[in-house]
């Protein structure tokens, strides 16, 4: 049979992520809630993923969804690396310089980001390398309240993203 069609899920009750301490891409503490005022594009990965591994790359995504609204103040793209180790800040800030310079980096203390992941209905589980990895074939929107209120799978056109984005503003 031939999967469902990729969708835009909405949150009926949206999700209040837990406010935890996090690291950005230049090595200072950050939050999710620093965001508050504005949408936050969510999207979880590892910077590298091992072909066995189930990663994908939501920058492509944020870039063009990122073309569609032209260049706003009140929409945030957030990548957050999920293994500390391997998505440290100086290795998100090198990634994100090459693909989307105006994009935050994020990644946290690996207890941390368990719990981070989780509300956000990822799970996430160790590779054979020992890194942390999600399984996350979505991106996702906080709203102004920085509350989780879609899902959007992976393969969903930017356009429908932008869409969606467009409505909450």
């Amino acid at each position: 049979p031939t999967p469902p069609p990729p969708l835009a899920i909405r949150v009926e009750r949206p999700i209040t992520p837990p406010d935890l301490p996090m690291t950005d891409q230049d090595g200072r503490p950050a939050r999710l809630s620093d965001f508050r005022g504005k949408l936050v594009l969510v999207h979880f990965t590892n910077l590298e993923c091992p072909p066995e591994a189930l990663c994908i790359d939501g920058v492509p995504q944020f870039i063009r969804v990122k073309q569609l609204l032209g260049a706003r103040d009140d929409v945030v793209y957030v990548v957050i690396g999920v293994d500390e180790r391997e998505d440290a800040p100086p290795r998100l800030k090198a990634y994100l310089a090459q693909a989307a310079p105006t994009f935050v980096g994020l990644t946290a203390r690996r207890e941390d980001m368990r719990a981070l992941a989780l509300r956000f209905g990822i799970h996430t589980y160790e590779r054979a390398d020992g890194a942390l990895a999600p399984h996350a074939p979505f991106l996702y929107l906080l709203n102004r309240q920085g509350q989780l209120v879609y899902f959007f799978q992976d393969g969903l056109p930017a356009e429908a993203i932008a869409d969606a984005i467009r409505a909450e503003l």
